[in-house]
């Protein structure tokens, strides 16, 4: 069976998990800011890096780490190659073909498939980002018991039911996890073929035949799970939630993000503004350099 923990938070001694909850959610909105405002490859690559450094602070398992690696190869892997294969902008250098025009069917109907070296330098750009963020939300996730998101949450007077859906999400991935190896050691108790030793149709074949059993379960709980929060009076009275002082350290550091986020959309726009021809300011040619370089 899959081991809760590894998905959920584990009370630690790492100075990220005894951060307050506001600090935790208003670096996260920063960084992911970040990640979409800048363009420069170097400045995302760094922040990648960062955010790997505070996931070896905090000391994850290794189970975890394999979650990281999995998920980065995955989302990276696939974003540069969506990219590589589907880019339509000008211009494009074809680096590979992979399906000729003159192949039957699919290559006249596709007009033939190629990798295009600039799709994937844009797909590396693209999967830093996904990066970034996935490991962000990962680290504050594992890193955050989800009550005390739910109390931010709440502070922050955002719709209980959204609030509540949020944090059940967050609940519900190790159980549906759980219900996958469920249902999967039924199968082979039946006499099902080990999933190592499948080949990739019957693989896809028992995909298929397990992605119902695990809904159908999954809609019972869900139901079940309704049936309690709707008969316990749900959303039906929020009572105010007094998260206490505000850390005056954290809040300074959260001020001095918000200003630096704020500083670095005002020079994107500046830099915008000369790139398109509309507002050049000539005693601003150092940051132009600088920015074309870092952001």
């Amino acid at each position: 069976m899959y081991n809760r923990t590894l998905w959920e938070a584990i009370p630690s001694e790492n100075f990220i998990y005894k951060l307050e909850g506001r600090t935790k959610l208003i670096i996260l909105g920063l960084v992911a800011l970040l990640a979409v405002l800048i363009d420069s490859p170097r400045t995302l690559l760094i922040l990648l890096w960062l955010s790997l450094f505070l996931h070896v602070v905090t000391r994850p398992s290794a189970a975890r780490w394999r979650v990281i690696m999995m998920l980065l190869l995955l989302t990276m892997w696939g974003t540069m190659v969506s990219q590589a294969l589907f880019y339509n902008q000008e211009p494009r250098t074809e680096i590979a073909c992979l399906i000729t025009p003159a192949t039957p069917i699919v290559g006249m109907m596709t007009g033939g498939l190629y990798l295009y070296r600039e799709g994937l330098e844009h797909g590396a750009e693209q999967a830093l980002r996904s990066g970034i963020m996935l490991l962000s939300g990962l680290l504050v996730c594992w890193n955050t018991d989800a009550r005390q998101l739910l109390r931010v949450l709440i502070y922050w007077k955002l719709p209980y039911e959204f609030v509540f859906m949020l944090i059940t999400s967050l609940r519900f991935l190790p159980v549906i996890l759980n219900e996958t190896d469920t249902v999967l050691t039924a199968q082979r108790l039946r006499g099902g073929e080990g999933r190592r030793s499948l080949s990739p149709i019957r693989l896809i074949r028992l995909t298929f035949r397990t992605l119902l059993p695990i809904l159908a379960r999954s809609m019972r709980r869900a139901e079940t799970l309704a049936m309690s929060v709707e008969s316990r009076g749900f959303g039906r009275s929020v009572h105010p939630v007094d998260l206490g002082n505000w850390p005056s350290g954290e809040k300074s550091c959260c001020w001095l993000g918000v200003l630096g986020v704020l500083g670095i959309m005002a020079l994107k726009v500046a830099y915008s503004l000369q790139y398109n021809g509309i507002a050049y300011f000539p005693s601003l040619s150092n940051f132009y350099d600088y920015m074309q370089w870092w952001l």
